[in-house]
């Protein structure tokens, strides 16, 4: 498929069907997320024709694995699992929960669930109180998201988010794409691997830019004075790492809803 320039999300889905209620959707929710630019007010079906989010043959509109990706929980396996661990290893669960459906709500929901996991640290900055989770939240949300836009959807495995005490990891199916090596993917841009979904995710910014995302983790642990953050390749997976720090200072309760930032 590499060979022959062929992203796997581009490929027909077969069995799944469009309806004009799946598009509707879809078009709304990637307007709900653009900040800056309006897309898909007009002639928004040409829009995921153009990002190969959908296909046509004899007049006939068919689904790509993206747009089955981005609009239902078709693939049982495509989902992300998040659980809060005791103590440093993955001996007995404190909390867990799986997120399914599109792909851009999978990733929200396990935001959310991080920030709830996670604590809210407040200092006082000149009479002013002032409150931040422990870790960065963008680099929470671009190891969320690198995990699910880059991972390999030919594995049928689930990315996994685990809170341990000492530290976040993200984990995901597949090893860097291209052969690239880690050294290489954090100083050049990398190939994308899904290349529809990596369309529809820049359109809603939820990635500025492809291929920057473990030079973002890296500046914003730097930022908090955390240790540096781990890239592994363990077997066919990717994990990211981001440890805790080991002074929290004066602690307050997160939101429960875990919303506090969560779309920021």
């Amino acid at each position: 498929m590499e060979g022959a320039n062929i992203s796997w999300d581009e490929l027909i889905c077969i069995e799944y069907s469009v309806t004009d209620q799946s598009v509707d959707k879809l078009c709304r929710d990637i307007r709900n997320y653009i900040i800056s630019t309006v897309y898909l007010e007009e002639e928004r079906v040409d829009q995921l024709l153009n990002w190969k989010i959908l296909k046509k043959a004899e007049g006939k509109l068919l689904a790509t694995t993206a747009f089955a990706l981005l609009t239902s929980d078709y693939f049982c396996f495509a989902k992300i699992q998040c659980g809060v661990f005791e103590d440093i290893d993955r001996d007995e669960f404190i909390d867990k929960k799986d997120y399914t459906g599109p792909l851009y709500k999978q990733i929200k929901g396990a935001y959310q669930f991080v920030l709830r996991h996670i604590n809210l640290n407040a200092k006082i900055n000149v009479l002013v109180r002032e409150k931040r989770y422990e870790l960065p939240i963008d680099a929470i949300r671009e190891m969320i998201i690198n995990a699910q836009c880059h991972r390999n959807f030919m594995d049928n495995s689930c990315v996994q988010v685990a809170i341990y005490d000492d530290r976040l990891e993200a984990t995901s199916p597949g090893m860097f794409y291209g052969g690239l090596t880690l050294e290489e993917a954090i100083s050049i841009r990398p190939k994308i691997r899904n290349r529809a979904i990596g369309e529809v995710f820049s359109r809603m910014e939820l990635i500025e830019e492809w291929g920057t995302g473990i030079r973002q983790i890296l500046k914003r642990a730097e930022e908090y004075n955390l240790p540096k953050p781990e890239f592994l390749e363990i077997g066919n997976t990717f994990r990211v790492n981001l440890y805790r720090p080991t002074d929290k200072g004066p602690i307050e309760k997160a939101d429960k809803s875990g919303t506090a930032n969560a779309d920021s």
